[in-house]
């Protein structure tokens, strides 16, 4: 989320969102949405629920396939004039690369849960 925000701020004042023709407000609820599922899903996860991973791993595959969709072509194409400059890229990527790895750790994690469970550790 450190690296979202500030990304998200940008992606607001160049009309990220509302250039897929979607309404500020409808905007909005999705971002507080997409920064409210991953912390249900730390909380599950600490609790030892496996829905707490898989929560986790769609969300961080959510973020990282969209990031990837909307802004892949820009971090290709577009050159040092773009948004603010590298630090518009620098930001994107980490968002990919961040993303992918808790949808990746998230499967880890939950296959650890479930071996935990099965070996009876979990009452």
């Amino acid at each position: 989320m450190i690296v979202s925000v500030p990304h998200v701020l940008e992606d607001f004042h160049y009309g990220g969102l509302l250039g897929f023709g979607a309404p500020q407000a409808l905007a909005v609820v999705l971002l507080l949405a997409a920064y409210a599922l991953p912390i249900v899903g730390i909380a599950l996860t600490m609790r030892g629920l496996r829905a707490g991973p898989a929560l986790l791993a769609i969300t961080g595959a959510v973020w990282c396939i969209g990031a990837l969709l909307v802004h892949g072509s820009d971090l290709l194409l577009a050159g040092p004039e773009y948004r603010h400059g590298p630090i518009s890229k620098v930001l994107e990527i980490a968002i990919i690369i961040l993303s992918a790895a808790v949808a990746l750790e998230s499967v880890v994690v939950s296959r650890a849960l479930r071996r935990k469970k099965q070996i009876g550790h979990t009452p």
